[in-house]
């Protein structure tokens, strides 16, 4: 067994073969694959068990072996080290027969516990399915997800590579193992660098023309704009689906964008169009239904009553439902929670529809959390007397209940106190301690240029 490898139970079975003995024989000659007739060590079947994500087709093509080729337990093994090295299985082995007839090859797999999505950014010179049937016929195993480990992501990365070169696309294929900060691998993303997607202009379609108006107004931002699939995911949830979420429309969606090339890039030219793509992009949305706001119901807070949150939220049933604008609620209401404290404040909203009515009723549950306390603070880049005057400024004493909000007031009375001939900037890093539910402050000051 090698370190880094999946475990390959080379489980060797093989039939006797019984030649000019009577049946009942008390010994039996063995012999290998190797020794036998040629005829015998011709590939006749492979059978695959345990795999509940393969069918037998892909993990025969991905072996590398072929029926009807003569093969030895060297190319068993092989075989079996290729499929190890996917990353798309963690246990490996194989049992094999052999008759007059031929060999039969049975493998015996588990499957890798995780894949992740692959991502294909902006590869804008293929439809979606060009890039599934191209990989898919060069990796076998590629069914739209990869393992986290292993050499298959490398192998669709070469794949992806061919197809630019055989475009004519003088780009460069790259990918990354996205994660969320210290997170688990979410999806393996691929772009092509080295080269420029622009968007020249965005179309929409399914949408009404009260919407349309502002959709195309939003836009606007992108056109002239590096095109990625990423960027145009994040701007429709940023920009486009809060047009729909301010008018009640809660389960309005937009179907993946959709590029079509304008310009190809021209190797043979010397402008700076050289590596330039420009692409037009479709958007389709699907609005769903309009929903009026039934009411609103909280759970969780104790450290603030119903009535005065509700009052927060300023919201009113029976008008359309504008999630938008309760989110910006909700922010307050978490930053009153930061007021006293409760720095980890979380609230879920859950909406339960009654479609016959066109009805929407929002659970509003609140997470508040603990209270932390004041910590440390740290003052950076001052002099000494400096650093003594906004100490001496900084009101929340070690151990008080933290303010989230006063350090837009100290920021305040600390300018008056800096000198007015610089430009000062300040970076705040507040950093909430789990174990003793404390709060560190640390600001970095610096000067930009004199006045």
């Amino acid at each position: 067994m090698m370190p880094a490898q999946p475990r390959l139970l080379l489980v060797l079975s093989m039939l006797l073969l019984l030649l000019g003995e009577p049946c009942g024989a008390r010994q039996a000659k063995t012999t290998t694959l190797q020794q036998l007739p040629p005829a015998a060590r011709n590939l006749i079947a492979v059978k695959v068990t345990g795999t509940k994500r393969f069918t037998e087709a892909e993990v025969v093509a991905s072996s590398g072996l072929h029926l009807g080729s003569a093969v030895t337990e060297d190319d068993f093994k092989k075989a079996a080290r290729r499929l190890g090295d996917t990353g798309a299985f963690t246990d490996i082995g194989f049992t094999f027969s052999f008759s007059s007839a031929g060999t039969k090859l049975q493998l015996n797999l588990t499957d890798a516990p995780k894949f992740v999505p692959a991502h294909f950014e902006d590869f804008v010179w293929f439809s979606d399915e060009e890039l599934q049937r191209q990989i898919k016929e060069r990796v076998p195993l590629f069914n739209g997800e990869l393992p986290v480990t292993g050499h298959m992501s490398d192998e669709v990365s070469d794949v992806l590579q061919a197809m630019l070169v055989l475009k004519g696309i003088p780009g460069h294929v790259s990918y990354l193992r996205y994660t969320r900060g210290e997170g688990p691998v979410e999806s393996i993303n691929y772009n092509a660098a080295n080269v420029s997607i622009l968007v020249r202009n965005i179309e929409f379609t399914g949408a009404a023309p009260g919407e349309l108006t502002l959709l195309e107004a939003a836009g606007k931002r992108l056109t002239e704009r590096g095109y990625s699939g990423a960027r145009l995911a994040t701007f429709v949830e940023r920009q486009l689906l809060p047009i729909y979420r301010a008018r009640g429309y809660l389960k309005a969606s937009f179907g993946p964008s959709q590029p079509k090339v304008i310009k190809l890039p021209t190797a043979s030219s010397d402008d700076e169009s050289r590596n330039l793509t420009l692409v037009d992009v479709t958007l389709a949305v699907s609005p769903g239904q309009q929903y009026k706001l039934s009411r609103v119901e909280w759970s969780g807070n104790r450290e603030f009553s119903t009535d005065q949150l509700q009052s927060m939220i300023r919201v009113q049933t029976g008008r359309l439902a504008n999630t938008v604008q309760l989110s910006d609620h909700l922010a307050e209401i978490r930053t009153l929670y930061g007021s006293r404290g409760y720095i980890s404040t979380s609230i879920k909203v859950e909406a339960e529809f009654d479609e016959a009515t066109g009805t929407v009723v929002l659970h509003l549950d609140v997470k508040e959390g603990a209270v932390y306390h004041m910590g440390e603070l740290e003052l950076r880049g001052l002099d000494n007397s400096l650093t003594a005057k906004l100490r001496a400024a900084w009101k929340l004493r070690a151990g008080e209940v933290y303010d989230a909000t006063y350090l837009e007031q100290f920021f305040a009375a600390a300018n008056k106190l800096l000198p007015a001939n610089f430009d000062w900037e300040v970076t705040p890093h507040v950093t909430g301690n789990i174990r003793d539910k404390s709060v560190d402050v640390d600001l970095q000051y610096s000067v930009k240029a004199p006045r």
